[in-house]
């Protein structure tokens, strides 16, 4: 299935294959192009629900803002060798003692969401992040 890019109706990527292509190229990452045509644009669809999990204002999606592209291919790329997004159980463990054994877990502050500052920093002013909070003038 052939991907339909933002700001067409129905968008299931912000950027096309080739655009994707042509930006990891210049960026030289070459695990973008080893990976199959149907990696990469599942990787890319996978990339635009991870930017439009971050709220990115409408304005920048028509057109596509120069950084909201830069971000989705940065997410793709993470997303073909791994989850943008982790499970995390509800409740995290920060020590427990039992008799003379102590074990620390690590706190999972980030409740599943993975960081990554680049895409944070290309989208930064671009979306309502988790980061930000909005501001209105009566």
């Amino acid at each position: 299935m052939a991907l339909v890019v933002a700001p067409a109706a129905g968008w299931d990527s912000v950027v096309s294959l080739a655009y994707a292509d042509a930006y990891h190229a210049r960026m030289g990452n070459a695990q973008w192009a080893a990976a199959s045509d149907a990696l990469r644009e599942a990787a890319l669809r996978r990339a635009a629900f991870f930017i439009r999990a971050r709220r990115v204002y409408p304005q920048y999606l028509d057109p596509v803002h120069a950084n909201v592209q830069a971000a989705a291919c940065e997410a793709a790329l993470r997303a073909l060798d791994g989850t943008l997004y982790e499970d995390v159980e509800a409740q995290a463990v920060t020590q427990e003692t039992v008799g003379p054994i102590s074990v620390s877990y690590t706190d999972r502050g980030t409740w599943g969401r993975r960081r990554f500052p680049v895409i944070d920093d290309l989208l930064q002013g671009l979306a309502l992040g988790s980061w930000q909070i909005p501001v209105m003038r009566a």
